[in-house]
């Protein structure tokens, strides 16, 4: 068998194993037991794939959570832009989004909070060469605003701007209760306090 001058022989045994499911496997891991409590013995243990083979596709233990975390954010505000898209117009948009918020955060895996507000807890928002914390909150409220344009189209950009901000500390609170192992009642009594404050806009 012969090969054109321009392909190159695999170097080393071909891969065996789905990066996207070992990313997911691994998200739940560290979800769960938070950065530090997890050893790579047990993200070997959990992703089925040995450590050498680990380190050759994401590098160190952070590179390998610095790529968890960019994959779980572009998830959450993709989900997050989906969502709004869905809800319509008017302040009854926001109430809409609410609800949807409350039955994913009361479902069993949003019970354990926020990925993104556990690990900027735990490592004070920075991994090296990753300012996670900074990029979640400016995203978050991006997205945000873009439900509090749908539902106060002509509210002036300071209260936009205001709204927003409330609507943001409001959510990333909540996964801190969450995680903190609140229960359906004392969520959905926090919530209803921020749908009484939509009806006044």
């Amino acid at each position: 068998v012969t090969m054109s001058s321009t392909t190159k022989a695999p170097v080393g045994r071909p891969r065996r194993y789905d990066e996207e499911s070992v990313l997911e496997a691994l998200t739940a891991l560290f979800w769960r037991q938070g950065y530090t409590q997890t050893s790579m013995a047990d993200i070997v243990e959990t992703s089925g794939v040995h450590k050498p083979s680990l380190y050759r596709t994401f590098g160190s233990k952070e590179e390998l959570f610095t790529k968890v975390l960019h994959r779980y954010l572009d998830q959450r505000m993709s989900m997050f832009t989906d969502l709004i898209e869905g809800v319509g117009e008017g302040a009854g948009a926001v109430h809409r989004f609410l609800e949807a918020f409350e039955a994913d955060s009361l479902s069993e895996r949003g019970r354990d909070g926020c990925l993104m507000v556990m690990a900027s807890n735990e490592l004070r928002g920075r991994l090296p060469g990753y300012d996670f914390a900074t990029d979640y909150r400016g995203r978050m409220r991006e997205v945000l605003g873009l439900l509090v344009a749908r539902a106060t189209p002509d509210a002036d950009a300071a209260l936009a701007a205001t709204r927003t901000d409330l609507l943001t500390t409001c959510l990333l609170g909540l996964h801190v209760i969450l995680r903190s192992g609140a229960g359906a009642d004392e969520v959905h009594r926090y919530l209803a306090a921020l749908h009484a404050t939509v009806d006044t806009w």
